[in-house]
């Protein structure tokens, strides 16, 4: 089994290099979010990592006014829920004017540093097919 610390490291690698890595459990095809060292659902610890596509749409989001700690003075930021297009949906900022959001927008993974250069899960706006 893959140490928690071991697992978070390789999702942070693959930010910095503007990849999106998730587990996916080789005994039952679960693709595992939130990363961790066992599927949640067989409790195997038989994961391989896959590299995804980093495409999603927007499934809901919020936009907030106000913001702590390294969020103080940066309102408004969007939190959202961005549903994968391999599946999971994960909790993320996304990188939008917050009057140009809707729930199905497509997104897609963005330069996952901050102002600061620490890596978060982050998404943009992606081109809509017409």
């Amino acid at each position: 089994m893959i140490p928690y610390d071991q697992v978070l490291t390789r999702l942070e690698e693959g930010l910095a290099d503007d990849r999106l890595e998730l587990p996916r459990c080789t005994d039952c095809g679960t693709l595992v979010w939130y990363p961790r060292p066992r599927c949640p659902h067989c409790m195997s610890d038989s994961l391989i990592w896959e590299a995804l596509s980093g495409t999603g749409t927007v499934h809901s989001y919020t936009v907030n006014h106000r913001g702590q700690g390294e969020y103080a003075g940066r309102a408004p930021f969007v939190i959202a829920y961005v549903e994968l297009a391999e599946g999971p949906r994960v909790l993320s900022h996304v990188d939008a004017e917050p009057d140009s959001l809707r729930v199905g927008m497509p997104v897609r993974l963005s330069r996952g540093l901050d102002l600061e250069g620490r890596l978060h899960l982050r998404f943009e706006r992606a081109e809509e097919n017409s």
